[in-house]
């Protein structure tokens, strides 16, 4: 699925809050190498907690008008709480291929089922993660119906007020890279 960018990211500040890993359901993720070769598969707790390289992806949801959709990241969640992100953002469960990943994760945070164009991908590390992000897109003027554990609301933005979100510290740190995707297909 094209080439792949690595880049090590530190963070300006601490967005993390106190939850532990342990509170996590269990999930398998899959173990990659830089190459996003599969080694195995890691539990997503372990994954977080050791910084083991695992797959992960993100949407951007694009209407008619131009405008994007971001998600406000619930203050429930464990890693970057109360960060902007993007339409939807997952992890690639042991035993699914990205795209099929992408493709539930809509349903399940949006309420979507919508065709998806895959734009590239990109590796990062700022711990906790340590993740492969597959980037995708897709069109639709839908109703969104989004899941109150994931986020704390979303809203549709231009393209000038999202590059404003994307470069400031209201943004999950995968984002910015995400968004530069989507733009410009930078990876």
């Amino acid at each position: 699925m094209g080439k792949i960018q690595s880049v090590a990211l530190q963070p300006k500040q601490t967005r993390q809050n106190s939850k532990s890993a342990s509170s996590q359901h269990l999930e398998l993720l899959y173990h990659v190498t830089k190459e996003d070769s599969v080694l195995g598969s890691v539990e997503r707790s372990t994954a977080h907690r050791d910084q083991i390289l695992h797959r992960s992806g993100m949407i951007f949801v694009i209407r008619s008008d131009g405008r994007i959709m971001l998600q406000h990241r619930s203050s429930s969640k464990t890693i970057f709480p109360n960060c902007w992100d993007s339409s939807s953002s997952f992890h690639v469960t042991f035993g699914e291929s990205y795209e099929q990943a992408a493709r539930r994760e809509l349903r399940e945070e949006t309420g979507m089922s919508a065709p998806l164009t895959y734009l590239g991908k990109f590796s990062y590390h700022i711990p906790p993660e340590n993740e492969i992000v597959a980037v995708f897109s897709c069109s639709s003027d839908d109703p969104i119906k989004i899941d109150p554990s994931e986020s704390s609301g979303a809203s549709f933005h231009t393209k000038d007020e999202v590059n404003a979100i994307a470069s400031s510290e209201k943004a999950a740190p995968w984002f910015t890279r995400g968004w530069n995707v989507l733009t410009d297909g930078r990876v």
